[in-house]
Order: C-alpha cells, then structure tokens, then sequence
C-alpha cells in the first residue's frame, strides 16, 4: 500500500511550482479541530490541535504545532522546519517567518466558490491578522482556491495508483456480490452481503460515519436517493440498481451497476429492460469516446444527457459525471448543463478523475438504469480505471446464495 506521506510530498511539491507561478510568496493554512481538509490533502494529518503550516515559493515547508503533533511532523522528513509552539507562539513564529521570507503575497484558504476551499476560520484569520498588522495583511493577503483546487482536482502519480486499486476492489466486491445475489432478498439484504465483502477486504464505504450501506435501489421502489429498506424484495423480472463507493487508503471510487433477475426458464431480460441499460451503456460509451482535456464540463454533459433522451428517454436531473478523489463527490468541475451550476464551466484537465453516470431514470414501473465507471483524463483522452459494464448483468434465478 502506498504511504500517504507520498501523496502529502507530491502535493508539497507542485504547491511551490504554483505559488512560484501566481507569483505568490507564502501560503498559510491555519487550522484546528480539522476544520481545512487541505490537512488531509497537503500533509497527511488530521490533527485536532491548532496547527500552522507555511509553505513558500522557494520550497520551504514549515510546520507549527505543539509538542505532541511536532514530534510526529519532524519524525515524517517531509518538513524543512519543525516549529514546536503553544498558545501566542504561534503567531510569534508565524510572524517571524513571515518577516524573514520578505512576504508581499499570501495566500489563505478563503473561497466564496467551494467550501473544500474555505476553510480558515474568522477566529484564527484575526490572528493572524494581529501578528502581522491589519495594514499589512489588507495589502498581502489573496486567496489559494485556484491553486488549492487544482492540487485537489489534479491527482499525482500516487494518488493514481491508490485510486485505481480503489476502482479495482469496487469491482471485485461486486463480481462477489453476483455471485452470491439471489432472488427474497430485500435491498438492505443486498447491502449487507456488500458489507460483508468490504470487511473481507479491509474496507469501509465511503459515506458515513460510521460508514453507511451503499445504495441499493429496486425501482420499483422509486429511485430517488434514499436508502435501501426491508420492503421492496429482489424478485424474478426485477431490476436492481447499485450505486457504490468505497474508502480505501484515504480515497474513493464511485462505481454503478444495474442488473436483472431472470425468472425461471427465462434466458436473457426482456427487450424492454435491455434497452433501458443499453441506452446508459451507450451514453458512458460516447462520453467515453469524446472527453478529453480542454472540454469544458457541459460540453461533456451534452454528449451524456443526448445519448439517453436520443434513445427516448426522459433527460435525467444530475449531471453526466463528477471529480472523485478525497471524496466521491470532489468539487472542481462538474459535468454537468451549461445552464446549470458555475462548476460546469470548468474546464477539464490531465490526470483528473471522473465517475461517468448518463442515467435513465423513470417511473417506478418503468425501469431505471445507472451505469457509472471512473476514468482518468489522459493528454488526448481518457482511460479507465474501472472495470467497464457493457451488457445487462443478468442473474440466473435462484433462491440462495450459490
């Protein structure tokens, strides 16, 4: 398994190459209670104390903490300067650095746009405000969510790795669950087996804490999003709808399967059902063929949404596809109507990583399909990291597990 310190030194690093191209001296984040997930993503902590990291366009990397995170801080080596401080020594070593570095640019985790980005509280601006000197901060201070939120979108070589092991073990719990799925069982029952299969392999969902069921949704049930439930069983004709993600070494995946129980003596799903999941297979295919850096995010959209109403089905309310990484839904840009919201104007880049999910969505008795794979943006295109589904997954009737 990679060492998330890895990831953090990465981040570190190509943090300097854009503080050097924003012409930006010095960037502070300043946090406690782990209230910046910039901790999680820049250095690998998820400290409660009050803690300070500089980091600076010459490539220092400066760490203030008490006494018990320090130790930890200097034992990493990721770090040029470990800074052990409490109560106002924070703000006498902050000021100190800031002076030694001849600051004229600081950049601090504020953003109107996207709270992954907004995390320096008031309390702990004014501080630093004070160490400084109001004046002072008014002509020095900028906002980091430009470079914050392309270190989060634009995964590194390790973050890479850990996220298609990620999509590698969603898939692998899945081909478990197949085999095991039968007809009786109620969606929480579904859910369970795919619990049972994430402690088999050492991992949690990725929602909730604790970590919640996956969605598993009968449509027949409705599809909106809620939780599974003992009352819509899996029976013969049924679809079955999962939406699944897991945590594994800090990062998710967020994969989608639709499946059909057959009834007995029947061969394959009917036409009709065939060609609900083949209208949201076709989608992720032609989003598949077209995405690639330099599109903005609705463009892509287009292709999703217009593959499913082209096939005669009505234009489905989310977006083609979203960012996964920390999280399953990420920020940055969004795939999603141009007349939608901001993030769809974003436009996409190399190395980030998307779930593709053009959905048909129906009346309960109609049917309903969600295929969702996660794919990585290459120079010219894309490549999948998860295993693709390209046919209806049928389910030979049965009535327990085998």
């Amino acid at each position: 398994m990679i060492n998330r310190n890895e990831v953090a030194k990465e981040k570190m690093a190509r943090a300097a190459e854009l503080l050097r191209q924003n012409h930006v001296d010095m960037w502070a984040i300043y946090t406690r209670l782990k209230n910046d997930t910039a901790l999680e993503l820049l250095f690998n902590t998820s400290t409660q104390n009050e803690v300070l990291f500089l980091l600076t366009k010459e490539g220092d990397r400066i760490a203030i903490a008490c006494p018990e995170d320090a130790a930890q801080y200097r034992e990493s080596g990721m770090y040029t300067q470990v800074i052990e401080a409490q109560g106002a020594e924070f703000m006498e070593a902050f000021s100190k650095c800031f002076r030694e570095h001849n600051v004229k640019s600081l950049a601090l985790n504020e953003s109107i746009h996207d709270t992954r980005c907004d995390g320096l509280s008031m309390g702990l601006y004014k501080k630093l405000e004070k160490a400084i000197g109001a004046d002072v901060m008014a002509k020095v201070k900028c906002s980091s969510y430009e470079m914050l939120e392309e270190l989060r979108a634009v995964k590194t070589p390790s973050e890479i790795e850990i996220m298609k092991e990620a999509s590698r073990i969603t898939t692998d719990i899945y081909d478990a669950l197949f085999r095991r799925i039968h007809v009786g069982l109620s969606e929480i029952g579904v859910a369970k087996i795919m619990m049972e299969e994430c402690e088999k392999r050492g991992v949690t969902t990725a929602f909730g804490n604790p970590p919640e069921y996956p969605l598993v949704l009968n449509p027949k049930g409705g599809m909106s999003h809620r939780g599974p439930n003992d009352v819509n069983l899996c029976e013969p004709g049924d679809m079955l709808v999962i939406d699944f993600s897991i945590r594994y070494n800090g990062y998710t995946s967020d994969i989608a399967r639709t499946m059909y129980f057959l009834k007995p003596g029947e061969e394959h799903a009917p036409q009709e059902v065939q060609d609900i999941a083949n209208a949201a297979i076709d989608a992720v295919g032609n989003v598949l063929a077209m995405i690639k850096p330099g599109l903005h995010g609705y463009e892509v959209d287009a292709v999703g949404r217009g593959t499913i109403v082209s096939h005669g089905y009505p234009e489905f309310g989310h977006s083609t596809g979203h960012q996964v990484g920390l999280e399953v839904h990420d920020g940055g840009t969004t795939l999603g109507p141009k007349n939608g919201r901001k993030s769809s104007a974003g436009v996409l880049r190399k190395n980030e990583i998307y779930a593709i999910e053009p959905t048909v969505l129906q009346d309960r008795s109609k049917g309903s399909a969600i295929i969702e794979d996660d794919v990585l943006l290459t120079d010219d295109g894309c490549v999948l990291i998860s295993k693709r589904q390209t046919a209806l997954i049928e389910i030979p009737y049965r009535t327990c597990e085998g």
